[in-house]
């Protein structure tokens, strides 16, 4: 009965998986499928964008603004002294103002805005390479559980084979009870490793399908990746200032930069001019005011419109001298936080050179075991069958049949396990290595 169980449960799970039958998926294929589809890389993409506004913004801010500009204020005679509100006043006028000399805090915005760009840029990349190793390192989990999985139904159905055949020496009236007892034990274990393959693979297929922008639940079918090559053609010693976590910290030091720059620009002198060019009047409670009157009796409105209208320049200068060192303390934050981002220049570079170090070590140590395993995979094989004939002959025992079964199956699972931990280290090399 356990027998029957068994298959029908692995049965169950071949239909599962064949229906229904679509294309494998490359890794390649993936792989543009995640940067296509994936929602991670919008908000990155989106930040690079509103950088590059900035420095439209900030370069706009170097020059002539005009603006059209106007107010209009009603006091009656009798409603206000008139010597202080001239009886209301109104104003259009078309005003131009141009900042002369800053200190150099325009120069300092375009310069933090151009180094925000390189930032965000640089984070994007981060964000596309993040996700490149996680759609990897999910193909080579769900491939190593599919392998897992193979091995492991391949190693049930021999073990279901010579369980048939002990029950039927049993039945001939051999004392082979103790033995079946042994080889139910070992059947209720593999079938639950089997069960747990299968959950990996699948929970490796529900975050892949999401990273490819898929349903979680959508069937997936994956290609199987070529042997690993040697670890020696892999080059990681590509330059540290290449690798974006660098460009975003160097991009970052530029920002602090120009922010002391800015800071330091406050204690500089400031002179802007601007000019207007349109109507400015008095008197807003008759068509002709009284004072036009007094000059002209016959005055009409169009005297007024012509009296009102006119042009002004002026020049305005600001010079800080005293304020209880506000802006001596901005300064200092401002270096400060210079000096934190240098800093992070040399964090980051040494985080660089670490895990293209430990990914060197893993695929090298990694690489070793698949060339001894993949030797001793099917050596492992062969003893189990051996030692099951020797058994059918009386020459071994279910021990030793049993033992030999655990190594083979063990072998194989090893195997496949070491291949997924040398494809997730290569695709560390390669998040570490490539710019």
């Amino acid at each position: 009965m356990a027998a029957s169980r068994l298959a029908a449960a692995v049965a169950a799970v071949l239909l599962t998986r064949t229906a229904p039958a679509q294309e494998a998926l490359t890794l390649d294929e993936a792989l543009a499928l995640s940067r296509a589809a994936n929602v991670r890389l919008p908000i990155p993409a989106l930040d690079v964008a509103a950088a590059r506004e900035r420095v439209s913004e900030a370069r706009a801010e170097r020059w002539l603004k005009v603006a059209v500009e106007g107010d209009f204020i009603y006091a009656p005679p009798n409603g206000y002294d008139p010597a202080i509100t001239n009886a209301g006043e109104f104003r259009l006028q078309a005003v131009g103002r141009q900042i002369l000399f800053d200190g150099g805090a325009r120069r300092a915005a375009i310069e933090k805005s151009e180094a925000d760009v390189a930032a965000a840029t640089a984070r994007y990349r981060i964000a596309e390479k993040d996700l490149d190793l996680e759609v990897r390192s999910r193909f080579s989990e769900f491939l190593q559980a599919e392998r897992e999985a193979a091995a492991r139904r391949d190693g049930l159905d021999r073990l279901s084979r010579y369980r048939t055949s002990l029950e039927s020496r049993r039945a001939s009236g051999q004392g082979v009870a103790a033995d079946l007892l042994k080889i139910d034990v070992r059947l209720a274990t593999e079938r639950s490793s089997f069960v747990d393959a299968e959950a990996r693979r699948n929970a490796a297929r529900l975050i892949l399908n999401d990273l490819l922008g898929r349903e979680p639940a959508a069937p997936l079918a994956l290609a199987p990746l070529p042997a690993p090559p040697p670890p020696a053609g892999l080059d990681l010693r590509a330059p540290y200032d290449r690798a974006p976590e660098v460009i975003a910290a160097v991009s970052e030091a530029r920002s602090a930069g120009a922010d002391v720059d800015t800071a330091r620009a406050e204690r500089r002198p400031h002179l802007n001019l601007s000019g207007d060019v349109g109507f400015l009047g008095s008197d807003t409670s008759r068509l002709v005011p009284a004072d036009l009157l007094v000059v002209n009796r016959n005055a009409t409105f169009g005297d007024r419109v012509r009296r009102d209208a006119g042009y002004s320049l002026s020049l305005s200068l600001a010079w800080p001298v005293w304020d209880f060192g506000a802006i001596r303390s901005r300064i200092r934050q401002a270096e400060l936080r210079l000096e934190s981002a240098r800093r992070n220049i040399q964090r980051q570079q040494r985080e660089v050179a670490r895990q293209r170090a430990q990914a060197q070590a893993t695929l090298q140590s990694t690489y070793e075991q698949i060339r001894i395993l993949s030797e001793a995979a099917p050596s492992a094989r062969d003893s189990y069958l051996e030692a099951e004939s020797r058994y059918r002959g009386g020459a071994a025992t279910a021990f030793e049949v049993l033992d030999a079964y655990t190594a083979s199956v063990d072998a194989a699972v090893r195997l496949s396990d070491a291949i997924s931990r040398y494809r997730i280290a290569e695709a560390v090399a390669a998040r570490w290595s490539e710019p």
